[in-house]
């Protein structure tokens, strides 16, 4: 009995629920919700940055971007020791 109950109660709820996130209404909040957001934690980077900087500590972008240029590093390091190794393998089979 309850079973039956909880299952009409889901099924009256979720067609509003779906037809609402169905419908141009939702997307445009969902939209704006999404700029909205995106507005307000670009202006709080910017204030937590300018703070950070004034304090004469790295922000996280700071972070960020040495990371990519360690990590690009990296790469180029793993590249020159495959060279070095490939140099070294082709010197070895030379003739003397």
């Amino acid at each position: 009995m309850w079973l039956k109950l909880v299952l009409r109660a889901e099924r009256l709820v979720g067609e509003r629920v779906e037809a609402a996130v169905h419908s141009g209404t939702y997307f445009d909040v969902a939209t704006r919700a999404k700029r909205t957001t995106a507005k307000a934690s670009a202006t709080v980077e910017g204030i937590s940055r300018r703070a950070l900087h004034l304090a004469n500590l790295p922000a996280g972008t700071d972070i960020r971007r040495v990371r990519e240029q360690l990590s690009r590093m990296e790469r180029r390091i793993v590249e020159l020791s495959k060279e070095l190794d490939e140099h070294a393998a082709e010197r070895e089979h030379e003739p003397r």
